[in-house]
């Protein structure tokens, strides 16, 4: 097996130790989207509202953001591999508790205990990742990552769809079990440790202050991290209302609205094969500008659009193309960007990148569902916010400091 390009290390990043990178870097988001187009269904089989099944999202992410601050650390003391198996177990509980669910309030424990399992594939996968490369050659790998996981991600809500119209809603969290265990064993099976350098003391509550304070200390890490933040609230933000708005209010089947996600994997795609081609001439700091500019253009044209009075999937979709665009920029480089002050301890940074990102985009959840949106105004006010602040955060934090 031919090894990929390294930056100086110990680790050999192989094409099968890569494919079972995608496997588990993709579950988290797997497991956050398959589910939407039952959304509906679930609500009037569960007999509840519109507004609960969309905190089920939330609560998710809530789940992810928090289980961050631990895995972290407990990846920098034991390694990264043992805090991944146990958040996959911890997930497939999880569906299993969803999948028999008989009230609301068992599908969002369900979802809860999903998420805290999720976040070690977050929170460690980062990490991992900066075992075998940093800098641009560390951004031009999350761009190719990204492009092979966005359309793993996209065929979720599709094949989700399919299922809800075959099968029906708890047929979704069956294919979650299979996948989360296939993923299980795939990683017991092929994926090295790749932290050679534990620290015992890592999950010492002192330890874990002490190098919380001294990454927040540094506006490079702090700035990148917000426009991730602000990235991924976006597009949670459009996830959250999209099941009940495209399906309920513009009159989209499941099926037809689990297609939708890959018009938003192409423009996932399309940012991050330019983004690879131009990181390393143009630098992570313009990259990442790039992607904020075009998620304030995403949410300025849906709410210029809404104003005029048009709503139907073309005037929905091509902002939220465009919001794809912007946080494939985001994406590819903030990690990156934000990581780079700190080659010893990355388990600490990804904690921190991850906990503050996911809880942006669970608050954005939480406000969008209290929302009750039946039009694309709420969400298109939401997204012009959001990029401006991407926009401040890049221009205030993470360019003072950074070189890269």
């Amino acid at each position: 097996m031919h090894p990929i390009e390294l930056s100086e290390n110990k680790n050999r990043l192989t094409r099968t130790i890569f494919i079972v990178i995608i496997m588990f870097t993709s579950l988290a988001q797997v497991t956050a989207d398959m589910y939407t187009p039952s959304l509906p269904y679930i609500a009037k089989s569960l007999g509840t509202d519109s507004n609960t099944m969309q905190l089920t999202m939330s609560i998710y992410m809530l789940g992810f953001s928090l289980s961050h601050l631990y895995y972290g650390p407990l990846s920098d003391r034991v390694g990264r591999k043992p805090p991944i198996l146990n958040g996959i177990i911890m997930c497939m509980l999880g569906s299993l508790l969803c999948l028999f669910s008989g009230t609301a309030s068992l599908i969002i424990t369900g979802r809860f205990i999903q998420g805290m399992g999720m976040g070690a594939c977050s929170s460690v996968g980062r990490p991992l990742l900066r075992d075998y490369l940093s800098g641009g050659q560390l951004a031009k790998l999350g761009s190719h990552l990204g492009m092979i996981n966005v359309f793993v991600v996209a065929s979720a809500p599709a094949l989700g769809g399919y299922i809800q119209h075959y099968s029906g809603w708890r047929a979704n969290f069956v294919f979650l079990f299979l996948y989360s265990g296939l993923t299980l064993f795939l990683i017991l099976k092929m994926l090295p440790e790749t932290n050679h350098h534990l620290n015992p003391q890592a999950t010492r509550l002192n330890t874990m202050l002490g190098n919380y304070r001294t990454v927040l200390a540094s506006r490079t890490f702090v700035g990148y991290t917000l426009c991730s933040c602000f990235a991924y609230a976006g597009l949670i933000a459009y996830m959250t209302v999209a099941p009940f708005l495209m399906q309920n209010v513009v009159g989209l089947s499941p099926v037809e609205f689990g297609w939708l996600s890959f018009l938003v994997a192409c423009s996932f795609f399309v940012s991050t094969y330019i983004n690879a081609r131009l990181v390393l001439k143009l630098g992570i700091a313009a990259m990442v500008a790039a992607g904020s500019i075009l998620i304030l253009i995403s949410g300025l044209l849906m709410l210029a659009l809404g104003i005029a009075g048009f709503l139907n999937t073309f005037v929905i979709m091509l902002p939220v193309a465009i919001l794809s665009l912007g946080v494939g920029f985001t994406f590819s480089n903030a990690f990156a960007g934000a990581f780079h002050p700190f080659p010893t301890m990355s388990g600490s940074a990804g904690a921190l990148y991850g906990f503050i990102q996911v809880l942006g985009a669970s608050l954005a959840s939480a406000f969008m569902a209290l929302l009750h949106a039946r039009t694309q105004i709420p969400l298109a006010i939401v997204l012009s916010i959001l990029g401006m602040c991407s926009l401040i955060a890049w221009y205030t934090l993470a360019i003072q400091e950074s070189r890269i």
